[in-house]
This record gives C-alpha cells, structure tokens and sequence, in this order.
C-alpha cells in the first residue's frame, strides 16, 4: 500500500504508446474509443460553453457497470466520457452537449456546472475500508493492497483509504483533456468535490488533479 502525502508524485504526461486522439463533430477520435449514445441529455451547450471539465470516479468496480448506469434513462445521470482502468474510452455524450453529471454545484459565481462543463467519468473504486487484511469498497468488492493508498482529503482532515489509478488511465485522461482543452478552449480543470464539496468526494486524493491542471492550464503561463 502507498502513503500519497500530495498528488505530484503521480507524474501526468502523454507517453509514446498512448493511441493519438482528436475531435470530430463533437465526438472523440481513435484507438480503444467506443460511442455509446446515453439518453440523458440535456440539448446543445449555450455559447461560449463548454469551458470547464469536471473530473468524477464511477464508485464502481466495473466499466460495462458504469456505462449502463449513465445510459439508465430512470437514473437520470450521464456523463460525455468514461475512461477505463486500462485506458479504454467511452463516449455517452457529444462534447456540444449538456451531460448530468454535476447535479448541485457552484463554482465561484456559477451554479449548475452541467450548463458549462464537460462530465470524465474514471473507473475507479473511490475511497476503501479496511477489513481484516484486505480493502473493500462500498460495493463490498475486495481491493489487493498493491491497488491502495492512504491519504488526506482535500475536503478532509484525517487519512484515509483510496483506489489508486492506474498510469495507463491517467496518460488517457490526459491526452484526452489536453485534446479538450486546445479544442474547446477549456479554462478550468475541476473535481466534483470542489464543485459540489458538502456531498462528493471524487475524485479523491489518489488522482493528480492539481498536477493535471497544472500541467494543461498554467505550464505556459509566466510573466512577461
């Protein structure tokens, strides 16, 4: 198990090996993608939204699970992208679409981030218990120690259990916000619990959200 005392250590960066994507008609490109139309959307995007993507783990064991889930039309909840532990992407959403994925959010003066951000969904168990000499989620799935890290909250104050992600996902996830961010002129990077921090906590303290941002949002920026 691993001790993440902050998420840079976690590195966030397109490797060689990562299939090359793009947008077409609003829709993600490339190798290892599927579209699956969810019904649970909310009509076009108001000009000039998109410009945020709102990062959430499913809670799940399970990518197929996940996907149902966001295509259940009595769940009501959708999202644009769903990005596997293996790094296989699944589009529900187009990306000129509004997707129900923020429900109750603010962020600065904004409320109701669906009408201006774009909904990655990650597999991903989210925070774990400790039973006897294993880690279980609230599925009741068993997690091995080697998946597993402890760590604090943003949100929190005391430590503890978390899914790790895989770095096969977390360069997907990067490639695919960095191909999201020069096509839409995305401006904020942000976790559901920052926008919604009295009732979600993903995607926790095992994802590289602060590096991710840094890395696509402020790398290039400096004073002249």
């Amino acid at each position: 198990m691993e001790d993440y005392k902050d998420d840079s250590r976690q590195a966030v960066g397109p490797k060689e090996q990562v299939a090359v994507l793009r947008v077409e008609n609003h829709q993600i490109v490339g190798e290892n993608v599927k579209q699956t139309p969810s019904p649970n959307v909310g009509g076009p995007f108001t000009r000039p939204h998109p410009d945020t993507i709102v990062i959430h783990f499913t809670d799940g064991h399970n990518l197929e699970a996940a996907v149902d889930t966001l295509c259940d039309t009595d769940r009501k909840v959708s999202a644009h992208l769903v990005v596997g532990r293996d790094g296989a992407l699944v589009q529900l959403v187009p990306f000129d679409q509004v997707a129900w994925h923020a429900g109750q959010s603010n962020w600065g003066e904004r409320t109701q981030l669906n009408q201006h951000a774009l909904g990655i969904e990650v597999q991903n168990a989210g925070r774990l218990r400790r039973h006897n000499d294993c880690f279980v989620s609230s599925l009741g799935q068993e997690y091995p120690d080697y998946e597993v890290c402890e760590a604090v909250h943003r949100n929190q104050v005391d430590p503890s259990y978390w899914h790790t992600y895989p770095q096969a996902q977390l360069e997907v996830i990067e490639h695919v916000c960095r191909v999201l961010v020069e096509t839409y002129g995305i401006r904020h990077i942000l976790g559901h619990e920052e926008i919604a921090p009295q009732r979600k906590i993903d995607p926790g303290p095992a994802f590289p959200l602060d590096r991710l941002r840094h890395e696509l949002l402020y790398q290039d920026t400096h004073v002249a």
